[in-house]
């Protein structure tokens, strides 16, 4: 398989040489991006300024008062809470899954660019060629799956979320070569062995790219309008070097 450097320096050629097509694919994800990095600014801006003028004596009698509501209506809060906590972590794999569903669309146009050799007439509706219920099944049930080894540790999280990384793309393959389409969970557990002895590989392809991020987030999200479009054709051509390969074991990993 190509290392990390050579499938990097085929995306670098890619969305340099041809920009306005990288840029129309990535599109959709690129909006979600922005919007997140300016709505986490806008959090943390109002959080240091809320730092900034504390009133102790309100602080004393909010504690003071919420101390006595929790001791006379202890049963209430608890279950309410608990319907809280349920309801955010449905939105947040609702979430996971949406923006995924989006994004690995528009690495499926790369990798459509790829195999044709051939820039994408109409790159934005290239984007948008696996957006079909089946993928955002696989979306769903993968960020389900992520969270439950989240809540073990976060390192099985991590290293699941490596794993299952690659389900929509062998789906989009069959999908495109007309064969039967098969379950989600099918998809996910031939990402897993795809990704056998593969884990590592990707994980220091993410940590070479942190520079970049970084960038992204200290620019407000502007960055990114050449960042992500560099990202996901290098998730792209990840994956076509990986399909080539045959792992001959497996991992509980």
């Amino acid at each position: 398989m190509l290392n990390n450097r050579q499938i990097k320096k085929i995306a670098w050629s890619r969305v340099t040489t041809h920009f306005k097509a990288a840029f129309l694919l990535s599109l959709v994800p690129m909006i979600f991006t922005v919007f997140g990095v300016m709505s986490d600014h806008n959090s943390r801006d109002v959080t240091f300024s809320q730092n900034l003028n504390p009133t102790t004596q309100k602080v004393t009698d909010t504690a003071s008062n919420m101390g006595h509501l929790f001791q006379d209506n202890w049963l209430t809060i608890t279950i309410v809470s608990l319907i809280v906590l349920i309801i955010v972590i449905v939105i947040g794999i609702l979430m996971t899954a949406i923006s995924d569903f989006f994004t690995e669309s528009s690495v499926s146009g790369f990798i459509d660019w790829h195999e044709t050799d051939k820039t994408p007439e109409s790159p934005i509706k290239a984007g948008f060629n696996l957006l079909t219920s089946t993928a955002f099944q696989i979306a769903f049930l993968r960020a389900v799956y992520t969270l439950l080894w989240t809540l073990l540790f976060i390192i099985p999280g991590i290293i699941k979320s490596f794993s299952y990384s690659q389900a929509l793309y062998l789906y989009r393959d069959d999908l495109r070569a007309g064969r039967d389409i098969q379950s989600t969970k099918y998809y996910i557990a031939q990402s897993q062995k795809l990704m056998t002895d593969y884990k590592g590989q990707l994980f220091m392809m993410y940590l070479s790219l942190i520079g970049w991020y970084f960038l992204g987030f200290f620019t407000f999200g502007l960055a990114n309008l050449f960042t992500l479009p560099y990202t996901l054709a290098i998730q792209a051509e990840f994956y076509i070097a990986l399909r080539g390969e045959q792992p001959t074991k497996t991992t509980v990993l």
